[in-house]
């Protein structure tokens, strides 16, 4: 990429796009992106030097003519200022295209998977930080430890977040990979679930793999889990309301590891990410004190209030089964109280494809609040509500968006949970505010 001095990113406000529109900046390049609204993410971009735009016309697009464009999938084909980059002649690039150029150019480590992927690749990312190894990371949410979803070089690891939507991690040819699962999701751009499973078996092939022994079944890898894998997590137990478990990998153990993370799930997902350091060369030790010292993800089951009566948690989980582990999750931590969930929908055509298991899963609440559906790149598709999702669950309530968060945070159950991939983030200062109020 010698000679490129600008990139203009068109959707810079997603979360893959802003970690590359990071990379650049480091690299001392100019950058300049386009979003449709504002949000903390895009705050900090332009602190750090971007200059932002929100409107798409093409008076408001002065990017020098010598500038790539990189654009997200999620920008729709018709937008003015991605159709005049096409017609220009400049560098026009995928968001996968750019991360697969800079991640295939030395050593990479990926994980992919349609849950637990960004969790797995932060946590990965920050057992080799914190051993003290050379690593820039692009990853799908902001780490807690770092502060941050991109990780600065110069690095002799790159680890990413292989993102299955609309084929990304095909550009992708890391040394090794983990797939922590292959449920059925964006079948808006797969079609089906068996569709979905062939492009995860693609992207295996492309390099060396290790699976969730559970969900994916991955020719040629080697399966990591709970049970009898090689790579596994065993004698699991709770110790002070945290879990401890012994790490196997292969004919190496440790035992007494504290998992930095609640859910069973979660210890897969060390498990995983401890299979990638110890390819890396991280020695047992190295892996355990990264697990131990893991803080997590922003909005993956991020505790935002906490005191002696009232719980408030913030997760991203948008598909049925992400909704089934994170009441697990609360449950295991909780058994004894109630629990009220807040639910803003992802996608008409995901709640579509979806709507019975979304269903079942919110049960495990006792009182649900539903927000309208969050639309993204999508137009709203006839008979596809939250009233709809609503009918097959008992006692849900449908809320408009500004009356989401005095609800739940008027709710008397004990512990509290915002759910969603929307912009449901932004209700959270409110209901963290009035609990925060309450408690004084």
């Amino acid at each position: 990429m010698e000679g490129v001095k600008h990139i203009d990113f068109i959707g810079i406000g997603g979360i893959g796009m802003s970690s590359l529109a990071r990379w650049a900046m480091a690299q001392g390049l100019s950058v300049s992106g386009y979003d449709k609204t504002p949000s903390t993410l895009i705050e900090a971009l332009a602190h750090e030097g971007a200059a932002i735009r929100y409107s798409e016309a093409i008076e408001d697009w002065d990017v020098p003519a010598d500038a790539w464009v990189v654009y997200t999938p999620a920008i729709p084909p018709r937008h003015a200022q991605l159709q005049a980059a096409k017609a220009s002649h400049r560098t026009v690039l995928k968001r996968a295209e750019l991360l697969g150029r800079i991640a295939n150019s030395g050593r990479c480590l990926a994980v992919a998977g349609t849950h637990g992927k960004t969790t797995t690749s932060s946590m990965l990312a920050w057992m080799i930080y914190q051993a003290g190894v050379p690593v820039q990371a692009f990853l799908g949410g902001i780490s807690s430890n770092l502060k941050s979803n991109f990780l600065p070089g110069p690095a002799e690891i790159t680890v990413v977040e292989a993102d299955e939507f609309d084929r990304s991690f095909l550009h992708l040819h890391p040394e090794v990979a983990a797939i922590t699962s292959t449920d059925a999701d964006h079948l808006d751009i797969y079609g089906e679930a068996d569709h979905v499973r062939s492009a995860f078996s693609d992207f295996a092939h492309q390099c060396q793999t290790i699976y969730r022994s559970a969900q994916a079944n991955i020719a040629g890898g080697s399966a990591y889990g709970l049970e009898d894998e090689g790579f596994r997590a065993e004698d699991i137990r709770t110790v002070d309301g945290r879990q401890v478990f012994t790490l196997v990998l292969g004919e190496e153990r440790m035992e007494g590891i504290t998992a930095g993370l609640p859910g069973l799930h979660n210890i897969e997902n060390a498990v995983a990410a401890a299979c990638l350091a110890r390819h890396a060369g991280l020695s047992m030790a190295q892996i355990a004190k990264g697990i131990s010292t893991f803080k997590g993800v922003q909005r993956r089951f991020e505790r935002v209030f906490e005191s002696d009566h009232q719980v408030f948690i913030d997760d991203y989980a948008h598909h049925p089964t992400e909704i089934k582990r994170l009441l697990q999750a609360v449950r295991s931590l909780y058994p004894e109280r109630s629990v009220a969930v807040l639910f803003q929908p992802h996608l008409f055509s995901r709640t579509r494809d979806f709507l019975e298991g979304f269903k079942e899963e919110l049960k495990g609440a006792d009182v649900v609040g539903l927000l309208p559906i969050y639309p993204a790149r999508e137009v709203a598709l006839p008979g596809v509500t939250s009233e709809v999702l609503a009918q097959g669950i008992p006692g849900a309530t449908v809320l408009s968006y500004e009356e989401g968060a005095a609800w739940l945070a008027q709710r008397p159950e004990r512990v509290k949970v915002t759910v969603g991939a929307g912009d449901i983030d932004r209700l959270v200062p409110q209901v963290f505010l009035a609990l925060k109020n309450a408690a004084l």
